[in-house]
């Protein structure tokens, strides 16, 4: 007997993913206007935590000879610096963002 799609869940993992993301929704349905309900998936951290598929025309921006200039842009308070490098830190950990090479 075939269970139907909606029930079938590949691993214990992927039911916990699909039970957390329909927590989130309601409370993301709390926050973000009824007008904009529509739009709620652009809200969805577990979206948020997956990048793209690659594609055959993926593609990267090269500058060369144009490097950021060292140093501090702007001070920020401990609070700010503090998130600031926790934000990094794990972006860098997900793949998300790539330490500078030059």
């Amino acid at each position: 007997m075939d269970l139907p799609p909606s029930s079938y869940h590949d691993s214990l993992e992927e039911l916990w993913d699909e039970e957390e993301e329909a927590e989130e929704v309601k409370t993301v349905m709390k926050i973000v206007p009824s007008v904009y309900h529509q739009y709620l998936d652009v809200f969805s951290k577990v979206k948020a935590e997956n990048l793209p598929p690659h594609h055959a025309c993926d593609h990267y921006i090269e500058l060369e000879g144009s490097l950021p200039p060292v140093g501090v842009i702007y001070s920020l308070s401990n609070h700010e610096s503090d998130t600031l490098r926790a934000y990094v830190s794990e972006n860098l950990g997900k793949g998300f963002i790539q330490q500078r090479s030059s």
